[in-house]
């Protein structure tokens, strides 16, 4: 009996050890101390006050003994203030803490200034931060800004090139407590190549004209014109959430706003002299040519490329080609893309790439390519060159390869060796050379047995379009399903990934509507779907609810929300629920 109770003893501590050795890697499983960098903005105006927040943070313990810092040189960009502070926090029984040190700074000029990345020192081990860049710009003259909400589109040209892109920046100023701005939707700039950037700036408060107002910049469009003329950009609407009231009083008004509209004149390029050919890019770039082989063997493969950097309408150009000698076989060329767009614009660089196989043996040189460009600062139209590439090919060409076509180099085929060889003409086909497959018995049960499985398969393929209803009709009754399994794994993500909470929760509600009206995924339209709704009896405000929440999660991934993903997940289970009761009447 005690030896009984002895091997029951064990095994409960055994399983006790395991559990206690279970928990202590979950709590300091990714435990670790890193350094990071923060910067409210990437713009600033001249004499603008900006923050740096220096943070460095440990997960799964603590941070134990002092802390030196060391490469806090900021150049040119002169230090208003200094603080420092800690945190500590302890979530499902992981600590986590931070020591954070804050610098106030400021620039007298304009141009782009490095944030050097110090080095926290602690322990004898360092833990160094990133380095950011600011860019400093002249200090804007805030004319028209009269009233207490204003929504304001600004330009930093008012007259381009076609090609020439172009910034425009969408700013709001509110005398109220503001507790954020929302643009409804997404401006159509008809006539231009639009890239939308959401702003990383934070709201600042500015005094105008005697009057104190909380401000930011919302949003910037990077436009690249496609047609001349002079061009009157739409304004912006959006809503303004002003908080009202104090305490447990507080709350929340929705105020639309319109933004003023703009007039660009959008100039043709001027006539270009002879010789100048198209295409013909908008801005500066230089080109490099590179080869991966200055000496082969024939029938081996060479690759050239070509980049093309800088900034400007770069991603319109979509085509090159080399004039290679008759004796190269080409293949279609392979394009790769490193273009960005930011505050500054295009940028960037564009590589052709070229695969050529020589034929021939001999001594070959692949000629520059010349790029006409137009310089917007300058007026005036520039070239871009390559430098020609020598390429050495030895060895002796085949009798039996295959024919080919010069990429450009070359005028006809070459015909190496045997290369075509003509089929002997049969004039009459005798018995004699009949195979004797032809009407044989197994040739034709394959004529019987082809023609019932054609006759099945048209039987089977009329059955499977009979059962599309069926099938509509099942996606109906699971409808709801659907959307609550959505709605669980965006749960999942309340307190992580927001971009992905907003998406599940969007697609949420598009799933069930597709079950429910039994429509295609083509037909997922607003018009559509409110269409439908109302031949289904649906009351109108809880249509217009339905199309909001999908808006705004739309939305979300541009510009932050008023509701938070809390509010926003009860609010899509809500209409959720409405619709699936009003659409069972």
């Amino acid at each position: 009996m005690n030896y009984r109770l002895h091997r029951i003893k064990l095994t409960w501590n055994f399983i006790i050890l395991i559990v206690l050795l279970t928990s202590f890697n979950t709590v300091f499983a990714g435990e670790g101390i890193q350094g990071i960098t923060q910067v409210e903005g990437t713009e600033f105006e001249v004499g603008e006050q900006f923050t740096v927040q220096y943070i460095l943070k440990s997960v799964g313990q603590r941070l134990q003994g002092n802390y030196q810092i060391s490469g806090n040189n900021f150049g040119e960009l002169e230090v208003l203030g200094q603080n420092s502070g800690n945190s500590t926090s302890i979530i499902n029984g992981s600590i986590s803490q931070e020591v954070t040190i804050t610098y106030y700074l400021k620039s007298k000029k304009i141009g782009v200034f490095k944030i050097p990345g110090i080095q926290f020192i602690l322990n004898g081990k360092e833990y160094p931060c990133q380095d950011k860049t600011v860019q400093i710009i002249k200090q804007k003259k805030d004319s028209g800004i009269n009233g207490d909400l204003i929504l304001k589109l600004k330009s930093t040209k008012s007259s381009v090139y076609i090609g020439e892109p172009f910034r425009i920046d969408l700013h709001w100023y509110s005398a109220f407590q503001t507790k954020g701005f929302r643009m409804k939707e997404l401006p159509k700039f008809d006539g231009f190549i639009v890239k939308t950037i959401p702003s990383e700036t934070k709201n600042k408060i500015r005094t105008i004209n005697g009057k104190k107002y909380l401000t930011n910049k919302d949003f910037s469009f990077i436009l690249t014109p496609i047609k001349t003329g002079k061009t009157t950009l739409p304004a912006v609407k959006g809503d303004m959430y002003l908080t009202t009231g104090r305490g447990f009083f507080t709350q929340t008004e929705t105020q639309e706003i319109t933004s003023n509209r703009l007039t660009v004149d959008v100039k043709p390029l001027p006539i270009a002299e002879s010789g100048i050919t198209q295409p013909v890019i908008v801005g500066n770039f230089k080109a490099k040519s590179t080869c991966d082989k200055k000496e082969l063997n024939v029938n081996d493969a060479v690759t050239i490329r070509i980049t093309i950097s800088g900034s400007g309408n770069l991603n319109t150009l979509n085509d090159l080609t080399i004039n290679f000698p008759s004796a190269f076989e080409t293949l279609p060329a392979t394009v790769k893309d490193n273009i960005k767009t930011n505050l500054n614009g295009i940028n960037g660089s564009k590589t052709f790439e070229f695969v050529a196989i020589p034929r021939q043996p001999g001594e070959f040189k692949i000629p520059p390519i010349t790029l006409w460009a137009f310089n917007p600062k300058k007026k005036k139209y520039y070239d871009i060159k390559t430098t020609p590439i020598n390429i050495k090919v030895t060895g002796a060409g085949k009798g039996d390869i295959q024919p080919y076509i010069s990429s450009g180099g070359g005028k006809k085929v070459e015909l190496q060796g045997s290369d075509i060889r003509y089929l002997n003409k049969i004039e009459n086909l005798s018995n004699d050379q009949r195979s004797s497959f032809t009407g044989s018995f197994a040739h034709l049960m394959l004529i019987i047995f082809s023609v019932l499985g054609f006759g099945v398969g048209v039987f089977g393929f009329r059955k499977r379009i009979l059962s599309k209803d069926q099938i509509k009709s099942n996606n109906k009754s699971k409808a709801k399903k659907v959307a609550k399994k959505y709605l669980k794994n965006a749960e999942k993500e309340i307190a992580g990934d927001k971009s992905k909470f907003y998406a599940l929760v969007d697609e949420a509600i598009n799933s069930y509507l597709l079950g429910k009206l039994m429509i295609d995924r083509s037909q997922l339209k607003k018009e559509t779907i409110i269409t439908h709704l109302k031949n289904q009896m649906v009351e109108e405000h809880l249509i217009n609810q339905t199309i909001k929440v999908s808006n705004d999660c739309k939305m979300a991934r541009f510009s932050p929300i008023v509701l938070s993903p809390k509010e926003m997940y009860a609010e899509a289970e809500r209409i959720i629920h409405e619709l699936e009761t009003q659409l069972k009447r």
